[in-house]
């Protein structure tokens, strides 16, 4: 069977009075439906989703602004850090100055006596800290070491390992 173009144009321009008045029942049905089901339910979670964006951006903003606040707390804690050294370097210099004074005017024999137990005493110290900074390095050396090989050796063979490893390279520990 063979539609002519003629059968088909008068065909879609024909209007069907009972198909136009159940397509618009079937519309305005299908509008009332959307509304009252759909609509108010996604319209609510955008609402939602939009208010916990909000929130969060309000709250990225809080936990920025005191960071910043923090920042500036330490940048002004560390400035008074440095000055609190200075003011101790400075007074430590004074009272060395003077130290060195009251020293010249003592006998040269006491005089070169404080001065040995100084020596004696800044050298114990510097042993001392050199020791307890080798200490950490070990201890450092010894972590890395172990995540790095993943391997299981004992505590007392890795201190030797890596103090030897350090005598090689700066001269033999304290």
């Amino acid at each position: 069977m063979i539609i002519t173009p003629v059968l088909l144009g008068s065909a879609l321009t024909d209007v069907n009075p009972g198909l136009v008045i159940w397509t618009l029942v079937t519309f305005v049905l299908l509008l009332f439906l959307l509304r009252k089901f759909a609509w108010g339910p996604i319209l609510g979670m955008i609402e939602q989703r939009e208010a916990g964006i909000r929130e969060s951006l309000e709250a990225a903003d809080k936990q920025r602004a005191e960071a910043q606040r923090m920042i500036e707390e330490h940048k002004l804690a560390l400035e008074a850090a440095r000055r609190d050294a200075a003011d101790m370097v400075r007074q430590a210099q004074e009272e060395v100055e003077l130290a060195r004074e009251e020293a010249l005017e003592m006998a040269k024999s006491e005089a070169s006596d404080m001065i040995n137990t100084a020596r004696r005493q800044i050298e114990s110290e510097q042993k001392k800290a050199l020791a307890e900074v080798k200490e950490v390095a070990v201890d450092l050396a010894i972590a890395a070491a172990g995540r790095l090989l993943e391997e299981s050796m004992d505590e007392e063979h890795q201190r030797r390992l890596v103090r030897e490893y350090l005598e090689q390279l700066h001269g033999p520990a304290a």
